[in-house]
């Protein structure tokens, strides 16, 4: 499967008809892949080609997708190397490492507002998918991990996965520190199952924090309006008395 969702930090693997990806490290002008520029190749299913790097930026428009490679490509007999790559986005996948059925555990939230990623990164919010909350049954996992993020996929309490439009199964990254397998909601610590005490986690988009500052409320503009009004009236009364006192 192409891929079609151009997300920061997704993570990617080679699936090219021809069995390779193309890598370079520039675009022309008319950002389109500078062939001059070419620093090697992954292979479908290989060990450079799995999993190979994760996706730093994009030409949409081209369908080119810019590329940060786990492991740099050395040039000029190792004294120099590249680790940032531009290739056709039609040749590669979103990473999707195979579930481990028989390893598979209920993992719990440890937080408030701990952020669900579609991808394994913090480079940006534009991967946040949802939210839970301290408690939450967040699903189960085989304890797959990815830069400190583990892949869980969305279940409900009695564990049956929860599936998308298309069938596919729901799954999303949680950071390490904020999961436990130890499910809070019941007493003994031994229990993995959910229980009736555990929620779900909300699946939505989350915006950044608006962090303006509040504006004074109406009451208080018309309580200082007031204010100054009545104190410049009692001047003018007094300079107005004042005037009558003074002889001519």
């Amino acid at each position: 499967m192409a891929l079609t969702d151009f997300v920061l930090g997704t993570y990617l693997s080679a699936t090219s008809a021809k069995g390779f990806v193309n890598l370079y490290s520039k675009l022309t002008a008319q950002d389109t892949l500078d062939t001059t520029s070419y620093v090697g190749s992954v292979q479908n299913g290989a060990k450079n080609g799995v999993n190979f790097g994760q996706i730093i930026g994009w030409r949409k428009t081209k369908n080119l997708v810019k590329i940060k490679l786990r492991v740099p490509i050395s040039q000029n007999l190792g004294l120099s190397s590249v680790s940032e790559v531009w290739a056709d986005a039609s040749q590669v996948s979103p990473y999707a490492p195979p579930l481990d059925e028989t390893a598979l555990k209920f993992y719990y939230s440890t937080g408030n507002g701990v952020r669900l990623r579609s991808t394994p990164t913090l480079v940006s919010l534009s991967n946040v998918v949802g939210s839970a909350n301290k408690g939450a049954l967040l699903g189960k996992s085989d304890g797959y991990t990815d830069n400190n993020f583990v892949r869980i996929y969305a279940t409900t309490l009695n564990g049956n996965y929860k599936l998308d439009a298309k069938g596919q199964k729901v799954s999303f990254y949680v950071h390490k520190d904020y999961v436990t397998t130890v499910n809070p909601a019941v007493t003994s610590t031994t229990t993995n199952a959910p229980d009736e005490g555990n929620a779900s986690p909300v699946l939505k988009d989350l915006s950044p924090t608006n962090n303006s500052k509040t504006s004074p409320s109406i009451g208080i503009v018309i309580a200082i309006g007031l204010g100054i009004m009545a104190f410049a009236v009692a001047v003018f009364n007094n300079v107005k008395k004042r005037a009558k006192k003074t002889k001519p």
